[in-house]
């Protein structure tokens, strides 16, 4: 497409620029002068007397430059050197009202009226511009110009030659319209395809920028308004207006002013009004139309140059379509600014920028379709790439449900196959109650009672562990409901110190720094998170060594601290031994399935508390664990 682009447009420029302008011959001061007045009622034989002559001026380069107002000119044009069959050509086409007043040989005068507001079937010829025909002698002819814009150019033709420039001028709009045409269709299928509003807003900008230039040119007159000139003029300001308005705000979204540059967004905005005051001036208040249009053109010169950093940013960004973006409003600024100033009046006028002011938008043009073009593939190879990931990122949660599934059926397996030898050691136990001789001696009645004692408190921490598997997604806590009340946390750690034997239990060192620890929680969970943590010091920490457990309190939290003296969490393992199923390397001999410490921390966050490691304890892991304090101790234990 950029390829396409491109070459249409070089086809057009150099087949436009090849566009002969010799063949006609201009009027110097000397042959040309002018006079400019309020008072449209002026006759031809006032103008032409001899009282009136010394208010004339002569016309700079014979071109008259007032841009636009309400004044009628008069252009005293002396004629000499006249070709055979001569013509007087008047550009640019949108010249409103033109009269033509030629010397007859009885002393009076010949008007013809041509120009812009007169019918094709009115015209001598159906020439763009306006042209008369003239007597083959040397003369002084007057044109009174009534029109909107103030700013012409006479120029002198042989008929041959006009009509043979007639006819080149035709092919270069020709290209250059059936390339304008090729724009408007592009953003028109991409609105059909897209349906979305930008795409809406650009075939809208560029549909009246075209119709704005097909007026100008004097195309819509020739070929569509034969016979309702009058309709060709409304679309030249209503095409100017709705380019104004339609420009602003597709350039507006394009950009991102609302949101990033609002100041320069509120700037469009009252440009987009300049233009729609354009666009009710040409339907309900023709009159306006030489303040608004001024007011227009200088709005575009000015906002689009304060624009200009914005485009800067833009071109920072170093993607090939953003940069041609970037530079589309530059390009098309510095194009156009020549035919704007002529427009207003502030340069003469100037053939040669009439001609090429209408291939001004040509290179903008092509240069953001390309850029937008850029700008799709780039984020449709950006779509493509998420889509990727988006594909990678569900494969991989599968891959990780399927694995969670299966360590979920696995610990519902081992749950299952746990309840059998639970009930046979629960119905051995109580055989052995009833078979125990009638009246064994004391010590041995008080061991063996112990020991009963101690497989009924396995039995039931066992039982109650296949519950909360069962219940509660299998050692997953996060929706076992709490059920808070008052405990005492110094407390609840001598309870779980007595379920060890009594060889464990002397391995442990309670340390406390108060007679209570109060906290509000659940005691079976509690219970559970502090035999996960004291079962997993005992199973690491070096044998014969001590176990250091410390309760104390800090401001208004309670420190829950066990420390071993043990290989350790390697560095960089610190969180990992809190994920589920995980068990690391120089742990792998050791029995378990990775779930104690993951449950101790679900269950202290829970609690509304935190989990982990002491980094300052230097022989071997220490856990710290803090919980929130009750709130009155006293109200809390009672």
């Amino acid at each position: 497409m950029t390829r396409a682009l491109s070459t249409l447009l070089l086809l057009c420029l150099l087949l436009a620029g090849g566009v002969a302008h010799a063949g006609f011959r201009t009027f110097s001061e000397r042959d040309a002068a002018v006079y400019c007045s309020a008072d449209a009622g002026l006759d031809i034989d006032r103008v032409a007397s001899a009282g009136w002559q010394t208010r004339f001026q002569p016309l700079p380069d014979g071109k008259l430059a007032r841009g636009y107002g309400h004044d009628t000119c008069w252009l005293r044009l002396k004629l000499s050197d006249v070709p055979p069959r001569p013509w007087l050509e008047l550009i640019p086409s949108y010249l409103a009202r033109l009269s033509l007043y030629q010397r007859l040989p009885d002393g009076g005068w010949q008007r013809r009226d041509i120009g812009s507001w007169r019918p094709v079937s009115a015209m001598e010829l159906p020439l763009i511009a306006a042209s008369f025909s003239l007597l083959p002698h040397e003369q002084t002819v007057f044109v009174k110009v009534q029109s909107l814009a103030l700013n012409a150019q006479p120029r002198l033709w042989s008929e041959a030659e006009l009509a043979a420039h007639n006819n080149q001028r035709l092919l270069q709009l020709g290209l250059i319209y059936g390339y304008m045409l090729t724009m408007v269709l592009i953003a028109l299928a991409a609105w059909l395809i897209t349906r979305r509003a930008q795409h809406a807003k650009l075939f809208g900008y560029i549909l009246a920028v075209a119709c704005h230039r097909f007026a100008t040119d004097g195309m819509a007159r020739l070929l569509l308004f034969p016979e309702q000139p009058q309709i060709a003029l409304l679309c030249n300001y209503v095409g100017l207006g709705a380019a104004v308005m339609l420009g602003c705000a597709y350039f507006a979204h394009l950009l991102e002013l609302k949101r990033d540059y609002p100041r320069t967004y509120r700037l469009y905005q009252l440009q987009a009004a300049a233009g729609a005051a354009t666009v009710l001036c040409a339907l309900f208040w023709p009159f306006g139309l030489a303040y608004s249009i001024p007011v227009t053109l200088y709005a575009i010169i000015v906002i689009n140059l304060l624009t200009l950093p914005v485009c800067w940013r833009l071109w920072r960004r170093n993607d090939s379509g953003d940069r041609l973006i970037a530079l589309h409003l530059p390009t098309n600024l510095a194009l156009n600014i020549p035919a704007l100033l002529l427009h207003l009046g502030h340069i003469p006028y100037q053939s040669w920028i009439q001609e090429y002011g209408r291939l001004a938008d040509l290179p903008p043009i092509t240069l953001l379709y390309i850029g937008l073009f850029l700008r799709m593939r780039t984020l449709e190879r950006e779509r493509i790439e998420a889509l990727h990931q988006a594909s990678q990122a569900q494969a991989d949660s599968l891959r990780q449900r399927e694995a969670r599934e299966e360590q979920a059926d696995l610990l519902a397996m081992i749950t299952h196959e746990i309840r059998t030898p639970v009930a046979i050691i629960d119905a051995a136990s109580s055989s052995l109650r009833l078979l125990e001789e009638d009246a064994p001696a004391p010590p041995v009645l008080a061991q063996r009672q112990a020991r009963h004692e101690r497989i009924q408190r396995a039995l039931q921490r066992m039982q109650e562990l296949m519950r909360l598997a069962e219940q509660h997604g299998r050692a997953d806590v996060s929706d076992a409901g709490l059920h808070n009340r008052p405990l005492d946390l110094l407390e609840l750690t001598r309870r779980s110190l007595e379920q060890l034997d009594a060889d464990a239990q002397r391995r442990f060192w309670l340390q406390s720094g108060g007679a209570r620890m109060p906290l509000c929680g659940d005691d079976q969970l509690l219970t559970m998170l502090l035999q996960n943590l004291m079962e997993n010091a005992l199973k690491y920490a070096h044998p014969d060594t001590p176990i250091q457990i410390g309760v104390h309190r800090l401001a208004d939290r309670i420190v829950w601290q066990i420390s071993d003296y043990g290989p350790g969490i390697a560095p960089g393992q610190e969180e990992a031994i809190f994920q589920r199923f995980t068990r690391l390397a120089e742990t792998s001999n050791r029995p378990g399935l990775g779930l104690g410490l993951h449950l101790a921390r679900r269950i202290a966050v829970q609690h509304g508390g935190e989990l982990g490691l002491d980094p300052h304890w230097p022989h071997g892991a220490s856990f710290i664990l803090h919980l929130p304090k009750a709130a009155h101790d006293a109200h809390s234990l009672a």
